[in-house]
């Protein structure tokens, strides 16, 4: 009996609450310690904490379509393009002109021809040299492409109609590799898909303008009509009339940048052909074009985009670069932010910085080496998905790559897929490009580091992988993009050196080991600094534990106390 009371009373007396209060003083402490790591990691991973916005705050990232593409339609073309190469001949021939240097440059497998990946790389670069148009969806690994790509209907994606045919070449040389012959039948290919696709969307076009009554009868279209034809083409490449018949009025009326783009290049191809014709057509007849007519012009201005467009990117460029204060090819994000609508002479708007700070890191295009004061890369910037004519989820037309033309040269003479430094500082040290008025010789830093890339290879510098890559970067800072690790933008597109250039896996597994250090100083003082506030976190969370115990000690000892003189006084 006496047991039992006393164990009620130390069940329900004096003991429980101190007890309670005991449990509660460790939580605390726990929960304070907790806090203070928390605040540590975060301190250490600041990059990821800023949010700037430019102060344009209308801008949205570049959305993504899933318009089709039949899948005989693709048996077609790879068809047509196999089994009448005459008819495609002197379009083979000028593919295979612009592949052989580099084709003969890239690394080769143990048949002698390129893997998947080489293969993937040479079309998408020269297709962008020759037609200047960036083909999307042409990626390293094909695993998956069916599964993701078909609908029940026998259709495709377009972002996933590369890779396809890609994989038809593939089963027809049973996983051999790709030949310099394989490499341009498949750019002429995806060429010709992209030109049979736009014509598709001409006549759908034409079909919707009828629609609404605002077609002639005849087919003969005047320029204003014309013109009026190209902004519905373009817009039916990302939209569809059917369910945002009001968007497409309203764009009619007051079209978007690329619509407007379109309509200013084909408006001046057709009043170049009226001027070439000037002699042939009736004066005392309307200027108008046929159906045929306007096929062409399609065509016309889908060869003719791409060069156009990157005038702005060369107006961007120079602009960019007369803000950056080190001529490193960075820019302070904050002064790119303060930076007006940029226009031509004649008041019309080329270009403006809106894209918010998350965005630009996603797509590679910040150098965020010092957290507290992130920078833009303007080669990388230049080529992301923002300064796209996005037209098809196939094709878009972006600035051109310079590097690819300084990386040509070298492939060019080198002639194989690395050389050793004494073969490339005197070369490169003679390249020139749109950013310098005159070759200049590298300096002895960049020397050092080359050396140190080809210390790590047997003598020689591989000239397609990430760390002749980054040295270009460095070299030509204004042509060449850093080459961050890869990654997928929320499209699924592969954010590479070019943004578009594939739709699966990286095609290279680069690590942090092969980064050059080119600030090593500067590196150092960040880790030092880093290293301050972990120690000072740390010592604070030793001093909150510290603390803690105490008073959790001190209130033990008050409760052993209590229960002493509670035993005497009540339960004896």
């Amino acid at each position: 009996l006496a047991f039992k009371s006393q164990q009620s009373c130390t069940t329900l007396g004096v003991l429980h609450s101190k007890c309670v209060n005991f449990s509660a003083a460790m939580r605390a402490g726990m929960t304070a310690i907790a806090l203070l790591g928390l605040g540590a990691t975060m301190s250490a991973s600041a990059p990821s904490l800023r949010h700037a916005r430019g102060k344009f705050d209308d801008w949205e990232a570049p959305d993504d379509t899933k318009r089709l593409v039949a899948s005989s339609a693709l048996t077609q073309i790879y068809d047509e393009v196999m089994q009448n190469s005459g008819a495609h001949g002197r379009e083979l021939r000028v593919m295979e002109a612009a592949m052989d240097a580099s084709y003969k440059a890239l690394p080769k497998n143990r048949h002698g021809l390129l893997s998947r990946n080489a293969a993937a790389y040479l079309v998408h670069k020269s297709i962008m040299q020759v037609h200047h148009l960036n083909i999307r969806g042409l990626g390293p690994s094909p695993a998956d492409a069916h599964d993701k790509a078909s609908d029940d209907s026998g259709n495709v994606l377009q972002t996933s109609a590369p890779e396809m045919l890609q994989a038809l070449f593939e089963t027809q040389q049973a996983g051999r590799g790709f030949s310099l012959r394989d490499a341009a039948a498949l750019g002429v290919m995806l060429y010709q898909l992209v030109m049979d696709n736009s014509v598709t969307i001409m006549f759908e076009a034409l079909r919707t303008l009828a629609l609404f009554g605002a077609l002639p009868k005849d087919e003969a279209f005047t320029l204003p009509t014309l013109v009026n034809i190209i902004y519905a083409w373009q817009w039916l490449h990302r939209h569809t009339w059917e369910t945002e018949w009001n968007l497409l009025m309203t764009h009619m009326q007051e079209p978007t940048h690329a619509m407007d783009e379109f309509g200013k290049l084909a408006m001046n191809l057709a009043e170049a052909k009226l001027y070439r014709e000037r002699n042939t057509r009736n004066p005392f007849k309307a200027k108008t074009f046929s159906v045929a007519e306007t096929e062409w012009l399609v065509q016309e201005a889908v060869k003719g985009m791409g060069k156009w467009q990157d005038d702005d990117c060369k107006a961007m460029k120079r602009y960019l670069r007369h803000l950056d204060p080190e001529d490193d090819g960075r820019v302070p994000l904050n002064l790119v932010y303060d930076q007006p609508v940029a226009k031509d002479a004649h008041g019309e708007q080329i270009f403006r910085f809106s894209e918010s700070q998350d965005y630009l890191r996603s797509v590679g295009a910040l150098d965020e080496y010092m957290p507290s004061e992130p920078q833009v890369l303007v080669s990388n910037y230049l080529l992301g998905p923002a300064n796209c004519y996005r037209s098809t989820a196939l094709h878009t037309f972006c600035c051109l790559n310079e590097c690819d033309a300084v990386l040509g040269e070298v492939e060019r003479i080198v002639g194989g897929p690395s050389a050793a430094p004494h073969v490339l500082v005197p070369l490169l040290g003679n390249i020139t490009s749109s950013s310098m008025d005159e070759a200049h010789s590298l300096s002895q830093v960049l020397v050092q580091k080359l050396s140190a890339i080809s210390v790590q290879n047997g003598g020689s510098v591989p000239l397609h992988g990430r760390l002749f890559a980054q040295w270009l970067h460095f070299a030509f800072p204004y042509e060449c993009p850093y080459p961050h690790v890869t990654q997928k933008d929320l499209a699924g597109n592969t954010l590479m050196t070019s943004y578009f250039r594939g739709h699966s896996n990286s095609s290279a597994n680069w690590t942090d080991e092969e980064i050059l250090l080119f600030a090593e100083e500067n590196a150092q003082l960040n880790i030092t600094l880093r290293a301050i506030v972990c120690i000072a976190f740390m010592l604070l969370a030793v001093v909150a534990m510290y603390n803690q115990i105490r008073v959790a000690l001190r209130r033990a000892r008050s409760v052993q106390k209590d229960m002493r003189v509670f035993d005497i006084e009540k339960c004896s």
